[in-house]
């Protein structure tokens, strides 16, 4: 995806002396009407500083989240995500879902199935593969094992993490699998599902009302 951006702004640079004669001075190139210098933006200036640091920083980051889940702390892993989170996942059909969630629209979906879970549920194994895009930026793909019910179950997920305030947090998350869960009455919007019925019945009942 990245690269697709890169692309597609020297893409742009290469045609702007073009159609910049039909732009007013400035509005095309940047405020000085020359071109952009794009060896001073994109990856090739956000190159890892400390790539060993950041790693050790990720690490401690993923231990910390196996602790939080094993005390089913809700409260201390929604402190831990950068608002708002991109999610991605799929149903057992193969269709793809995914949607930006905010605060209060992680936290409906989200707070039923901690308080839900087995109470035994514990993670096993990582086998984790970091990819530091920056000091302040990274992905990863795991594949883990855990305890659960007495069962113990194979997954892979992937996601990104960002660092803020000098704090690793969560920004994506992808899990594929959960496309069929039951909705527990939160829309995409936040919005419990049945509040369009509620509020068309409003005007019914403001109509029984007795005449003054």
């Amino acid at each position: 995806m990245m690269r697709r951006i890169a692309m597609c702004l020297v893409s742009l640079m290469l045609t702007a002396p073009v159609w910049a004669q039909d732009t007013q001075p400035g509005t095309a190139t940047g405020t000085t009407g020359a071109p952009m210098d794009m060896s001073k933006m994109g990856p090739w200036t956000r190159k890892p500083t400390n790539e060993a640091k950041t790693r050790k920083e990720v690490e401690a980051f993923f231990k910390e989240e196996d602790a939080i889940m094993k005390k089913h702390d809700f409260d201390a892993s929604l402190a831990r995500i950068d608002f708002p989170i991109f999610m991605a996942t799929d149903d057992s059909k193969g269709v793809p879902k995914a949607e930006l969630y905010d605060r209060q629209q992680y936290t409906d979906m989200m707070k039923p199935m901690y308080e839900q879970s087995h109470p035994d549920t514990k993670m096993l194994t990582h086998k984790r593969n970091i990819t530091v895009l920056s000091d302040s930026l990274v992905s990863y793909a795991d594949d883990y094992t855990m305890s659960m019910g007495g069962k113990n179950l194979a997954g892979r997920n992937a996601g990104l993490l960002v660092k803020r305030d000098g704090q690793w947090k969560w920004k994506a998350m992808f899990e594929p699998g959960w496309g069929d869960v039951p909705s527990t009455g939160v829309g995409g919007s936040g919005m419990n599902k049945e509040q369009p019925k509620m509020e068309q019945e409003k005007p019914k009942m403001e109509q029984e009302k007795p005449k003054k």
